[in-house]
């Protein structure tokens, strides 16, 4: 498994967890759009850096809709299955705990 700095794993969670494994740029950054929106309420996520995404890139767990000015990066396969693997991980170590 390919080792991900802290922010990377966040950000390959997030775009595990939003609609589509997408994660959209804003004028921000990167953020994923809830799988399941309950209400109208405001919604807090969390911004990634393209710096961030980069390493999703380079690490082949993700690609971008367009290199040159991305507007859209979804998950790869690898991706959605190394984001498998950490959620189950999480799930493992919260239950030893």
């Amino acid at each position: 498994m390919t080792t991900l700095k802290p922010v990377a794993r966040r950000a390959l969670l997030a775009a595990f967890a939003s609609q589509g494994h997408t994660l959209r740029r804003t004028r921000g950054g990167f953020v994923s759009t809830p799988a399941q929106v309950k209400t109208s309420t405001a919604v807090q996520v969390e911004v990634f850096t393209r710096r961030a995404i980069n390493w999703l890139d380079e690490a082949g767990l993700c690609n971008f809709d367009d290199p040159d000015l991305p507007c859209e990066v979804k998950l790869t396969p690898r991706g959605i299955g190394m984001a498998q693997q950490l959620t189950i991980a999480a799930g493992e170590k919260a239950v030893a705990a």
